[in-house]
Parts: C-alpha cells; structure tokens; sequence
C-alpha cells in the first residue's frame, strides 16, 4: 500500500491524498479539532454538552481526555483516522475524520464516563440518561449476539472535508475485519442524522430508544442499527 506502518488504504480525491491509518496520541489535537467542528452536529452533543461555548476550554480538555482514553486500550478499540496531504494547501497528513470501533464489547472500557464530576460545559442530568438509554438500547438489541460483533463507537468526519468517502470509508474497515474475524456482525447507535449514512451502506433498524430527564420536553433520539455478515458484500 505505500506509506508508513500505520497506513491501511490510500486514494486520490483530486489534489488532495486521503489516507486511513491507525490513530496515534501524535494525532489527539487535530483529532480534537475533528470532534470540536463535526461533533456539535449530532443532537447528543448539543444534549450532553449545552454549554461548551461558554466553557470552550472544558470542552478541549475533556474531549481530548476522552480520545486519548481510547487510544490507550488497543484491546478494546480500534481507533483509524483519515488523513489529507495537499501541498497545494499546506496540508500534510492532516486528520480529518475519526472512527472509533470496540472490538472487544465484552471488555469494559477504562474511564468511559467522559469526566461528569469535573467537566463545567456539559448538563450532568443529560449526560446520566443519554449514558442509560445508550446501555438500555445496547442490552435491548445488540447483547444478544454476544462478544461476535464489531461495533461502531464513534464516526465524526470535519465539515470542510465531507462528501470524500472518508466517513464510508472508515466504516468499510469494519466491513473488512468482520471477514478477517469470521463474519462477526457490526452493530451501531446513531442519532436520526447518521442513521441515513449507514442505512445507506446497508444497516437495518432494529430498535429505538429515547434519552429524556423526567418530563422534560428536550430529549434526542437513539436508533440501533446492524448489518449482518451476509449483508457485507450486497
């Protein structure tokens, strides 16, 4: 393939070199600079984190905090980057999208509770019953397939870099180590803004769940999604 040891797909998208290779902690501020401009358009994140315009340091710190949590359990994630080179604009092996897979969903993740004592730019409550629908929603659907499933965690592409194939491209990888695994099934919770990617690339819906404080009227939906091995290659 060319590149470094890290490297796993290349591809030309006009003046601009787009490869996928494995995150390093080297990456974790512009993979900050990912989350902190693409994430703000999933209604969780403006559900969890309502102030991080007024505590944008807060929002740096424990983004970056998390990332590099899941950099420091290959066991448990497999965490790819997209990158861009264009000499043209200056930029070299720039992150542009992240994806996040748990490969190991009988594993309990280290931390994992995104800092909710210490953090001032997120809503406690929030982020306690956005945790609880994502767990209810998880058992409901997905842990009955046991630890065979590869399942996606997180996909965040920069807006100044969509429409490239990045997002779908990080997904293949999955597609690619369900084969390499036997055929293990890829399952994935999404709010109804990324449920349209990946019913695209052939996810089906399989349940619903809804995260809600008491009687408020806020609230942000949760679909689950799965692709089946046979379903890989349609």
């Amino acid at each position: 393939m060319g590149g470094g040891p890290y490297e796993l797909y290349r591809e030309r998208y006009g003046a601009e070199l787009l490869v996928m290779r494995k995150a390093t902690k080297n990456d974790l501020d512009a993979i900050t600079r990912v989350i902190q401009a693409g994430f703000p358009d999933d209604p969780g994140c403006n559900y969890k984190f309502p102030y991080r315009d007024k505590y944008p340091e807060d929002f740096w710190k424990y983004t970056r905090r998390q990332y590099e949590e899941y950099l420091e359990q290959p066991e448990k994630f497999a965490f790819n980057v997209v990158t861009v080179t264009n000499e043209e604009a200056g930029l070299d092996d720039l992150p542009i999208a992240i994806g996040v897979w748990d490969i190991a969903v009988h594993i309990k993740a280290k931390g994992g509770d995104l800092f909710i004592d210490e953090r001032r730019d997120g809503n406690r409550e929030h982020m306690k019953a956005y945790a609880a629908a994502m767990e209810r929603t998880f058992a409901k659907c997905f842990e009955s397939y046991g630890k065979e499933q590869l399942h996606l965690w997180m996909l965040v592409t920069h807006p100044d870099f969509r429409q490239r194939g990045a997002g779908t491209r990080l997904c293949d990888w999955g597609v690619d180590e369900s084969a390499r695994r036997g055929g293990w099934i890829l399952t994935v919770m999404a709010s109804p803004m990324g449920r349209k990617l990946y019913e695209e690339l052939g996810y089906v819906l399989v349940g619903t769940d809804t995260a809600r404080v008491g009687g408020e009227e806020e609230h942000v939906v949760i679909d689950a999604l799965e692709k089946p091995f046979s379903q890989h290659t349609i």
